[in-house]
């Protein structure tokens, strides 16, 4: 007599697999193809962190770098209890082999590796050692006045050496922030309530330029930069002081010199907001 087939629901089925290790889970991608494209999706990725988090079941990796080479890998630590954190092993990054990343952020097991010398980056699972490398950054590099050329050049000697890394909850999907420092304009100031929708620093070039004022401007809603020449009245940033303000509801700044005990000072604004 045969046995009758006895078949677990498939939602049960998702919800004890979502209990397993992410290494355990591989194993299980080619049972069929529902399985694997079930374990791709968001609500069982976030299940499936979850529960290894409340297990205690999760990957503790020290980030490292070859004395040799100085090329970056990851030593996975024991988590286990009653044990000292000794290395289970080393794992070394498919990707950027001829750069340095550094981790900038960590998200529900992903992380994030950024070369700050380049526009590099990538979302790396250590788990399953799957990755994915980030476009470069589309955002326009604003332009600077060049005494050489007698001309605006573009600005592309960028470095980016901060970025953050989460997760959107509105979108349902993850979002990287890189933060540009732009070569040859140091930022001082950033004005802390953006004006119809624009942030605004103010800025000057190196010494070669004879410290020329600038004010930059980012506009929130077409995410471009552009660059506002502060005028010559103002003079050189070491003489004077320039502070950035809002004068009825248009950009302006307000200039009174350094060193000289002055009763006067120079307010510019803008004709037509910012």
């Amino acid at each position: 007599m045969q046995r009758p087939r006895f078949e677990l629901p498939e939602a049960l089925v998702m919800e004890i697999l979502s209990k397993l290790p992410v290494k355990s889970l591989t194993r299980f991608n080619c049972v069929c193809k529902c399985w694997c494209s079930s374990f791709q999706t968001p609500h069982f990725i976030s299940n499936n962190y979850h529960n290894n988090l409340e297990n205690n079941n999760l990957n503790l990796l020290l980030s490292r770098r070859d004395g040799n080479t100085f090329q970056p890998y990851f030593s996975q630590l024991s988590t286990e209890k009653d044990q000292n954190c000794m290395v289970k092993q080393n794992i070394h990054l498919p990707f950027f082999k001829n750069d340095i990343p550094s981790v900038y952020g960590a998200c529900h097991g992903l992380l994030c590796l950024l070369d700050p010398s380049t526009d590099n980056a990538a979302i790396w699972n250590p788990s399953t050692r799957e990755f994915k490398i980030l476009p470069p950054s589309s955002i326009q590099r604003p332009s600077y006045f060049s005494p050489f050329e007698e001309t605006y050049l573009t600005l592309d000697d960028v470095e980016f050496y901060h970025a953050a890394f989460g997760f959107d909850s509105k979108i349902d999907d993850y979002k990287v922030i890189r933060f540009v420092t732009l070569t040859f304009v140091n930022s001082e100031e950033e004005h802390p309530h953006p004006q119809y929708g624009i942030c605004y620093w103010k800025t000057e070039t190196g010494a070669y330029l004879d410290f020329r004022g600038l004010i930059l401007l980012f506009d929130m809603g077409n995410e471009k930069f552009s660059i506002l020449p502060i005028p010559e009245f103002v003079g050189s940033f070491p003489e004077y002081y320039v502070d950035l303000l809002v004068f009825n509801g248009s950009l302006g700044a307000i200039v009174y010199p350094s060193e000289r005990i002055d009763t006067s000072f120079d307010l510019w604004v803008t004709s037509e907001g910012v």
